[in-house]
């Protein structure tokens, strides 16, 4: 990830970049102006890789123990909050669960 700064700009996943390249049998896979370049089979000068062939790829996302179960609290927190927001008749529980659920997702970040 260090080696693409610009990974987080890009529309589609790395992962799912490479999937569909070793699918289609195209090679050396690089980033360059926000966009996957990498040869076709057979080919000698690298072209984009097609966006119709990357919204294609659905690449399973599973989470971990540990992310489950931060959203899980994220969740508990967001009802909680509301419910205790209407019994008090305060916007104040909203604004606290809210930052609360913010630094648990933003926890579960790599």
């Amino acid at each position: 990830m260090d080696r693409y700064p610009s990974l987080q700009l890009l529309k589609y996943s790395y992962r799912s970049a490479v999937a569909w390249c070793e699918e289609h049998g195209w090679t050396d896979l690089f980033i360059e102006q926000y966009q996957y370049w990498a040869f076709p089979p057979g080919g000698v000068m690298p072209l984009p890789l097609p966006t119709e062939g990357l919204q294609c790829i659905e690449l399973p996302v599973a989470l971990s123990p540990q992310q489950r179960r931060l959203q899980m609290l994220a969740l508990a927190i967001a009802l909680i909050t509301t419910g205790l927001s209407g019994w008090l008749q305060s916007l104040f529980p909203l604004v606290i669960g809210f930052s609360c659920c913010a630094l648990l997702i933003a926890a579960q970040e790599p």
